[in-house]
């Protein structure tokens, strides 16, 4: 079982879990980011400002990794590069394809996001009355007695 956490903004409440980002093919360490749980988002991206830190904290050049396909959301539309990571969600771990939103891009700053290519894997259960944020493994949520 992941477990992850309201954040609150304003009179905003969100959920997130905290992930790690290694990046074996860079030989660039490891990253650990705050990712909103996004049923709506395809894939997990990188935001701007956590793009800027992996520049600032590894040294990885973001302009030199492969361009990815723009990414389009209620913000507009911006450009992506692409990098092959391990996500680490404790204890869930995997290879993913990161899309990378251009640190440069004039979108609002929005948080990174843990989209469908992870949460599919999951059963997700995000109960705000009780605090609660939980991705269960497909075991774990086949032990539930639900109707």
């Amino acid at each position: 079982m992941i477990r992850g956490y309201f954040l609150r903004s304003g009179s905003t409440v969100r959920p997130f879990v905290d992930a790690s980002f290694e990046f074996p093919l860079l030989h660039a360490g490891s990253l650990e980011v705050p990712l909103l749980v996004d049923t709506g988002a395809d894939r997990t991206i990188l935001a701007p400002l956590d793009a800027m830190r992996l520049a600032e904290e590894t040294g990885v050049d973001i302009a030199a990794l492969p361009r990815g396909v723009p990414s389009t959301g209620v913000g507009g539309q911006t450009d992506t590069r692409t990098v092959e990571v391990i996500v680490t969600l404790d204890p869930f771990s995997t290879p993913l394809t990161l899309t990378i939103l251009d640190p440069l891009s004039h979108i609002q700053p929005i948080p990174s996001l843990l989209g469908r290519d992870i949460l599919s894997r999951f059963t997700l259960i995000v109960e705000q009355r009780t605090n609660r944020v939980l991705l269960l493994e497909p075991e774990e949520a086949d032990a539930l007695s639900l109707p």
